[in-house]
């Protein structure tokens, strides 16, 4: 029996994506990740983490307003793609995950790719927090705990630490995100993709309609939530007394309608 050749693993993200394989599982993603997407036009965006290949199979991103590439400061993301050639010419920066150089509010929507699991995610969550317009939106791709992405080291959804659906959903909330849409991807085996791009879509949104817990990455789609840090529940008075409520002598007299004291 001919043994099964061993598939190289790709020094870093921009290795994978710029392999057949990597295009493959590109397409995949975005075959799922488009029911997420708003409407691009208008809107400043900026994918972070390595979302340079996502964004470049993006219809219609042509009429943002204005886009932008940051690539985390991390082993897997750092270096810039060679044959990424092809791509639109977007300004792109190399960031630390605690700083990122953007204004506040200036940003209407961020794709992060390779980004939570990767470094600390709620210093991360913070600054995208703080970047985002009152309006923006959080658009991620995470690998899940319990899918085959994560167990898989020729992928880059294959290292870092992933997160599974719960753990998820509490670190946006956390990070002051509510969470509007969500779906997943790359839920099937990844050697479909020998059989055609087709025949592997039709299984992953098979097996992707079982839950969240089978999909091999989550898809997000989350708002910027402004009212989370604000108290739910009115304060209680410290001390168990009524209140009681008396007027000055002399704005009395105002009230001539007020009833007379007995005399005892």
């Amino acid at each position: 029996m001919p043994k099964r050749i061993a598939q190289p693993i790709p020094p870093d993200a921009a290795g994978f994506y710029a392999s057949r394989r990597g295009e493959q599982v590109t397409s995949l993603l975005m075959a799922r990740l488009a029911p997420l997407l708003p409407d691009p036009r208008g809107l400043r965006v900026l994918g972070l983490g390595f979302a340079q290949p996502l964004l470049a199979q993006w219809r219609g991103l042509d009429e943002a307003k204005w886009v932008a590439s940051a690539q985390l400061d991390t082993p897997l993301t750092r270096r810039h793609g060679t044959s990424f050639s092809n791509l639109p010419s977007w300004p792109s920066c190399l960031v630390a995950p605690d700083c990122l150089p953007f204004d506040d509010l200036s940003i209407d929507l961020v794709v992060m790719v390779h980004g939570l699991e990767l470094v600390d995610p709620q210093p991360l969550l913070r600054m995208v927090w703080k970047l985002l317009a009152d309006h923006g939106r959080l658009v991620l791709v995470v690998p899940n705990r319990t899918g085959l992405a994560a167990k898989d080291d020729t992928l880059p959804f294959g290292h870092g630490s992933p997160f599974s659906a719960s753990q998820l959903d509490r670190a946006l909330h956390r990070g002051l995100f509510r969470v509007e849409a969500s779906a997943s991807a790359l839920s099937a085996p990844l050697g479909l993709l020998s059989l055609g791009e087709k025949t592997a879509l039709i299984a992953d949104k098979a097996v992707g309609a079982l839950g969240r817990r089978l999909g091999g990455v989550h898809l997000v789609n989350a708002c910027k939530d402004l009212y989370s840090g604000m108290p739910v529940e009115a304060e209680r008075a410290t001390l168990g007394f009524a209140r009681r409520v008396t007027t000055l002598a002399s704005s009395a007299r105002s009230y001539p309608n007020l009833p007379k004291r007995r005399k005892a």
